[in-house]
């Protein structure tokens, strides 16, 4: 290769261009923003807007359905959604993902602007929400006093003030804090006594309270600026106000009303709309999560900072700079700080695991390594991974990305395959070195030997990962991450085994029969004083982790020189060639074929024969049924041959069994032992049902049995077949056939996304609609009574939880029928504690909670854990929809009842939280207004609805400003009378002449429920009914027996009305039915690029084969860990696809090449694979084991190790729960891989060769 040629050539420059790389490297993965979630852009906009005393009917009349219209025209929007409650209107509307944001964002408001001309002229602007995830809070600072609430609302301004300086802070939410207000309260009987309007008092009140510019007057050489200044310097002035002067004798002397004849004017605080509360367990001291005494622990009522960062800014810099602000501001004594949600600890307890995740297989990876390329080049090997990393975090970095649990766990797959090719490149120029060629014309011949094949054996893993790139949707945005990083880092470790190892190990490479090189007294000095330096500059930043470092560095010469070098030279020098020479008699047997029997080469043919025949006859149906109903006589023939090959396979398996006899029986016992001591493992977390071991134990029964009966055998002749190939062939899938059986009679159940254990859960409290702040804060208060009884008894729940969060009047679920702040809504945050302090799982203490909060009267209550992952629906989503609303809210609650009552039944095993997003009846006291009687007064709709809305929500007539400060001035009646039904009717509305028209003239009234809340989909009427899976229950099975239980009932509806199955079955189906298409894209590809290596259909078709028997490999792991398939396994499957591909190119390639020097094919079989088997059982070891401490938990804080000698050791992960199933995949489809590419794939090469041959000699 030229390439490697031009690197030889220059070899100082490739010298410097590493130190380069790595310093870059490390410069970039300490500047790259750190984050829990990839940052996605979802074209979603909200327009919320606000009517007052509107009821939800007229709300969707006069608000939503102009504002639905105007954004129904817009170009790529996907769905509308709307809710509508009292005086409250949110539109949500969804675009495609292929519309850019900023032109999505500027349709709407363009179309918002036209909605506005069609909106009531006293409705208030239409505001726009554009949703997105660095929206939410990273963190939230609560402040508790001992003080009055409006003290400490005082604090909570100076320090939100103060945290918005921050850069990286985009906005500080209040939550909880009172708000003052002018209040002018009206008593209705003295309004109406003196004949007033609250028209005149607000006008009196915005007439005085005005500053006016009076122009200049020059006197002499000055002038001076004349102002009229009337503004209110105190609330008390405004009572003073002469608000009439009526005729006839006032109270205050001839025709004077002043304002406080007619009202009451005091500076107070505005209406509660919140509570908030905290209970803290445990608070943080010097890092560490310290529990409080019980007298220490109560109900603060606290006021929260909500803290929102900036895209793309690092979440830990912008913590780190919050919290220094908050440790240099003068907090008032009697005040406590306490920090909940904050997602800095999240993310920097994701990103060390993972980290240490990554440095524990490099070490397993070396480990490996060392046993087969000795210490020296296995440390050159294992360097190709950081140095891969690093060069991977400098392109990571130039394209704006950010560290995210994505990102690194893609580095985590990467870890065995960036090893892959500096393995092949390093071992044979190993090779080469053994054979007598000079260091840099050994690198220049080795690399050049399989530098071609290394291309194109990073391509097919390109291949399979490139499709996935296209993944569309919000969740392709999420996921899409993994294949782009794992793009990004093969294409550097193609980079680095290509253009930097064969000058690295040409300079570093040694043999062992070479003699050491004494080194320079020069080059031991500078060594040792680098050393000395280092351990003084250790030791001044802190002395633990001086000594730490040089115990590990005495523990690890120690161990390497007693144990692993021992070890070591025992593997290569004994075990090694021990096992190549198994290998080698392993592959003659199986290569082996005797057709001098009588028939052979007829039982032979009907042993692969049928079959193949059976499954080319349906295509050939296929095709022909798209012209012509004869396919049919093609399917009978092939449904023939191909029971008849079954049949076959199952003989042909069973024989296999029995010729093997020991090795059958050897075989059966260490299956039966896996299979027994993964079950037993599974069954610590989950119970595995009787039928899952029989089922499991059958297989290694049936093994050991139908062996044991082998071994009577007196005569070694076959029985049936005489070719191994074909039995070989005929076992394997004989082995497919076995474990789909297995996966049949034993499922293992399907999901999404895999269930988490979470951090926090979330309790929400809804009320009946129209259910006031202060009822709804005394239904939280008996719920927290409830988990604080639970938390007395249950000492494992008190462990686990760090403080729970209270807030009263919070705003819903805006895709589920929330918006803006609802009073009768409530949501309980209970955190957790750190995963690895947790006495029992959080997922347990999460059902524990369900139990105590459930049956609570009047009250839908709804628990659920913070899930890792992209969000999706609910598992149980319907959606009813038709013509009429009232029609479709009783379909709704029976729907709602029915499911109720299959998950108290268990007719539906792991239902929980049925709900749905009808509101109940909201009381309405209703004005219907005489359009004749209020003509014939004057009076118009808008005159009489303003008199009312001010009358009880109020009017903010004016401002007083006190300093910086300023304040509303707000006009409605007195409290008393706002409650006082019988008040509307008393109320006075003057017309344009001046008379006062009692509303009574006017109108009729009557009590009576409307509407809670109107829900839409896409401008029609639309209910949804939702449900959640317990945990330990998978969504789509809860949602298969839902169907089941409601089938009846759908086949029954009304005409013109549906019920609609969406949510995460319409996401997973979306995601499955892509991951399909990417899988058959990617063996497409892959496919192509072989075609292109080998100019051959044979070899690719072939390693298609195996890639697709690995699936055997996958589904017994599943089975054996009881692991569901789900959408992180699938992906599993087509990382493996790539994986496989790689190692059997590497051993094809090297077959045609030694056959292409004369070599006899089945000499040249078995040669490569004793030449290529210690790559290929690198590649799959490397691989396994750089997943094994993610998949299976296996947690080591190296950070902590040599800063505190504790190294935090843990078993079980937050991140293993999520990636576990895609590593399960993996590690046990690429076990069965292994054999497949040793065993099978050579004895398919010569199966196909001599199927060739006979072709040719037919020609």
């Amino acid at each position: 290769m030229k390439l490697t040629e031009l690197t030889l050539k220059n070899r100082t420059v490739v010298i410097v261009l590493t130190a380069i790389l790595v310093i870059a490297g490390a410069f970039s993965y300490s500047s790259i923003p750190k984050e829990s979630n990839p940052s996605i852009e979802i074209p979603i906009f909200i327009v919320n807007t606000i009517y007052p005393g509107i009821s939800p009917s007229d709300m969707e009349s006069l608000i939503t359905q102009p504002i639905e219209r105007e954004l129904q025209g817009i170009t790529g929007v996907k769905d509308i959604r709307s809710t509508t409650t009292e005086s409250f209107s949110s539109v949500v509307v969804e675009f495609d993902l292929d519309i850019p944001l900023s032109e999505a964002s500027q349709r709407v408001r363009e179309r918002v602007d036209l909605a506005r001309t069609e909106l009531p002229p006293d409705a208030e602007e239409p505001f726009i929400i554009e949703i997105d995830l660095d929206d939410f809070p990273i963190m939230t600072i609560n402040l508790a006093a001992d003080y009055p609430l409006s003290r400490l609302t005082e604090v909570a301004e100076r320090l939100e003030e103060a945290i918005e300086t921050a850069s990286g802070i985009r906005e500080v939410e209040m939550v909880g804090k009172v708000e003052r207000e002018v209040q002018v309260n009206v008593e209705l009987a003295a309004l109406n006594g003196y004949g007033l309007s609250f028209g005149q008092l607000v006008n009196a009140i915005q007439s005085q309270n005005l500053t006016i510019p009076g122009g200049t007057v020059d006197v002499d050489m000055m002038s001076y600026l004349v102002r009229v200044s009337g503004e209110f310097t105190d609330p008390s002035e405004i009572e003073n106000l002469v608000v009439a002067r009526p005729m006839g004798e006032g109270p205050h002397g001839p025709g004077l009303v002043y304002m406080r004849d007619v009202a009451n004017v005091f500076f107070g605080f505005k209406d509660r709309e919140s509570f908030a509360r905290l209970r803290a367990y445990r608070v943080e001291e010097n890092g560490r999560k310290v529990e409080l005494a019980d007298e220490d622990i109560q109900d603060n009522q606290v006021i929260s900072l909500n803290i929102k960062k900036r895209p793309g800014v690092n979440i830990l810099d912008t913590v780190e700079e919050v919290m220094a602000i908050v440790e240099a501001f003068p907090i008032p004594e009697g005040t406590s700080v306490i920090i909940t949600g904050d997602q800095s600890e999240d993310i920097t307890k994701l990103i060390s695991d993972l980290e240490n995740s990554i440095i524990s297989g490099m070490l397993f990876v070396v480990l490996v390594l060392v046993f087969f390329l000795g210490v020296r080049n296995a440390l050159l090997v294992g360097t190709a991974v950081p140095l891969s990393i690093l060069v991977g975090f400098i392109v990571l970095f130039s394209l704006g990305y950010s560290a995210n649990f994505i990102i690194l766990f893609s580095l985590i797959i990467a870890l065995g395959l960036l090893v892959d090719n500096s393995i092949v490149v390093v071992e044979n120029i190993y090779r080469y070195r053994e054979m007598g060629y000079e260091r840099f014309e050994a690198a220049r011949l080795a690399t050049n030997e399989v530098g071609f094949a290394l291309i194109a054996a990073t391509s097919t893993l390109l291949a399979a990962f490139i499709p996935m790139t296209f993944w569309p949707g919000i969740i392709g945005q999420f996921m899409g991450y993994l294949p782009l990083t794992l793009i990004i880092v093969l294409l550097c470790s193609l980079f680095v085994a290509l253009v930097l190892y064969p000058v690295l190990t040409a300079y570093l490479v040694r043999l062992d029969t070479e003699e050491k090189k004494p080194t320079s007294i020069l080059l031991k000095g500078i060594g040792i004083g680098i050393a000395i330096f280092a351990a003084i500059a250790i030791g001044m930043a802190n002395f633990t982790t001086l000594m730490v470092t040089l115990l590990t560095i005495v523990f690890f010469v120690v161990t390497f020189k007693f144990i692993i070098k021992p070890a070591s030279d025992v593997f290569t020098e004994k075990t090694l060639p021990r096992i190549l020479q198994y290998y080698k008699v392993m592959l003659r047997t199986f290569l082996k074929r005797d057709y001098s029997v009588k028939y052979a080469m007829l039982r032979n043919t009907l042993a692969l024969g049928s079959l193949t025949l059976a499954l080319l006859l349906a295509i050939l149906g296929g095709v022909v049924g798209l012209f012509s109903p004869a396919s049919i006589i093609l399917f009978a023939i092939a449904g023939v041959l191909g029971a008849i090959g079954a049949l076959l396979i199952v003989v042909h398996f069973f024989e296999a069994i029995f010729r093997g006899g020991m090795v059958s029986i050897i075989v059966g016992l260490l299956l039966g032992l896996l299979n027994v001591t993964i079950l037993l493992l599974v069954s610590i977390g989950s119970v595995v049902s009787s039928t899952v071991w029989m089922v499991l134990l059958s297989v290694p029964a049936i093994l050991i049995v139908v062996g044991g009966i082998g071994l009577l055998r007196k005569s070694d002749k076959p029985l049936i077949l005489t070719d191994n190939r074909a039995l070989m062939l005929n076992s394997v899938i004989g082995v497919l056939f076995s474990i789909f059986a297995m996966f049949s009679l034993a499922p293992t159940g399907v999901e999404f996304f895999p269930q988490t254990d979470p951090n926090r859960i979330i309790i929400e409290l809804e009320g009946p609609i129209g259910m006031n702040v202060n009822s709804s804060n005394k239904i939280a208060e008996s719920v927290q009574q409830r988990i604080y009884t639970l938390i007395d008894e249950d000492p494992l729940v008190k462990a686990n939880i760090e403080n729970i969060q209270i807030n009263v009047g919070v705003s819903g679920d805006p895709f589920f029928g929330g918006g803006g702040q609802s009073p009768e809504l409530s949501r309980l945050t209970v955190n957790l504690v750190d995963f690895g302090d947790r006495p029992e799982p959080s997922a347990r203490t999460l059902t524990k909670l369900r139990e105590v909060v459930r049956d609570i009267p009047d009250v839908m209550v709804n628990i659920e854990g913070e899930q890792q992952g992209p969000p999706t629906g609910a598992p149980v989503n319907i959606e009813v929809s038709g013509e009429d609303f009232d029609e479709i809210v009783r379909i709704t609650r029976e729907i709602t009842d029915k499911l109720i009552e299959a998950s108290a039944t268990r007719a539906v095993p792991g239902l929980v939280d049925v709900r749905n997003n009808v509101s109940g009846g909201l009381p309405e006291y209703s004005i219907l207004v005489d359009y004749e009687r209020a003509s014939r007064f004057g009076l118009s709709m808008s005159d009489i609805a303003q008199t009312i809305r001010i009358a009880n929500n109020g009017l903010d007539a004016s401002k007083w400003r006190d300093g910086e400060d300023e304040y509303d001035i707000v006009v409605r009646l007195r409290p008393e009378d706002r409650q006082d039904l019988e008040s509307l009717r008393n109320l006075n509305i003057m017309n344009p002449a001046g008379a006062r028209i009692p509303l009574v003239s006017v109108a009729d009234f009557r009590e009576g429920v409307g509407l809670g809340s109107i829900t839409r989909l896409n401008l029609q009427r639309t209910a949804t009914v939702e449900g959640q899976a317990a945990p330990g229950f998978s969504g789509p099975e809860v949602l298969a027996k839902a169907q089941e239980v409601l089938a009846d009932y759908q086949q029954n509806l009304p005409a013109g009305y549906t019920m609609e199955y969406t949510g995460e079955s319409e996401d997973q189906d979306e995601a499955f039915g892509f991951l399909t298409n990417a899988l058959m894209v990617g063996f497409a590809l892959i496919f192509l690029v072989m075609l292109a290596k080998f100019n051959s259909i044979i070899s690719p078709l072939i390693i298609m084969i195996a890639v697709g028997l690995s699936l055997i490999g996958v589904l017994l792991g599943l089975i054996l860990t009881r692991t569901p398939f789900g959408l992180m396994t699938f992906i599993g499957i087509i990382s493996l696809a790539g994986i496989v591909c790689v190692n059997n190119i590497v051993l094809l390639d090297y077959v045609k090449q030694l056959s292409e020097k004369g070599m006899q094919k089945k000499n040249a079989i078995i040669e490569a694979g004793l030449i290529r088997f210690r790559p290929v059982i690198l590649t799959a070891l490397t691989t396994i084991l750089g997943l094994v401490p993610l998949t299976f938990g296996i947690n080591i804080d190296f950070v902590e190790l040599f800063i505190s000698f504790d190294p935090r050791f843990q078993f079980g992960s937050e991140s293993t729960a999520f990636w576990g199933p895609m590593g399960i995949a993996i590690i046990s489809g690429l076990t069965f891989a292994t054999f497949l590419t040793l065993v099978v794939v050579p004895v398919l090469y010569s199966a196909f060769d001599s199927l060739a041959g006979r072709v040719s000699s037919l020609r």
